[in-house]
């Protein structure tokens, strides 16, 4: 019992405590600002991605990049802040877009670069010219006949704010992990 030292127990023991709070505290700040994964739910985005499947989402890269064309984005609609969804960007803020005999059109042109395959038979609201504000985006399922997306009412256009991060990255199942184009 001569080696017994509380004190030196005791503080080992507060700077376990110490360590655990700040990988805590380290952990829930990079989920809450810096990645996230969430969990693909329904055929909307396929083939790019498949449901049941994982992806990490990058939060910080639209705080210091801007949102581009065809970047994959999930986003909470403000009154559902807990369910994401996950679609491509078609329309930029301030464009009109429109879909006519099964085409996208940006601003009258013919969109001829998208990822997204073959011809649209529901137009949706977007069958008239969509005139975009300055911080809203016109969004798509590349899996465009299965996809609630921009084109419906119920989903409609996304602001900015609305648009929680980038699609980087499949996360599961590990047979299909890589990075998402």
């Amino acid at each position: 019992m001569k080696n017994f030292k509380p004190k030196k127990i005791l503080r080992s023991f507060l700077n376990w405590i110490i360590l655990i709070f700040i990988a805590a505290v380290t952990g829930y700040a990079f989920v809450t600002f810096c990645f996230q994964t969430v969990l693909v739910i329904g055929p909307s985005m396929s083939p790019t991605l498949k449901d049941g499947q994982t992806v990490i989402v990058n939060k910080l890269d639209y705080k210091i990049h801007d949102i581009k064309r065809y970047d994959i984005v999930v986003y909470s609609k403000v009154d559902s802040d807990s369910y994401f969804d996950i679609k491509r960007v078609v329309g930029m803020p301030t464009e009109t877009v429109r879909i006519t005999n099964g085409k996208i059109y940006i601003n009258d042109e013919a969109v001829k670069d998208s990822p997204i395959n073959g011809s649209i038979i529901n137009p949706g609201i977007a069958a008239n010219d969509i005139t975009l504000g300055k911080n809203e985006y016109f969004v798509l399922g590349d899996n465009v006949n299965n996809s609630e997306d921009s084109r419906f009412t119920n989903v409609g256009i996304i602001s900015r704010t609305e648009i929680k991060g980038k699609v980087i990255y499949i996360y599961k199942p590990d047979d299909e992990k890589g990075k998402v184009k």
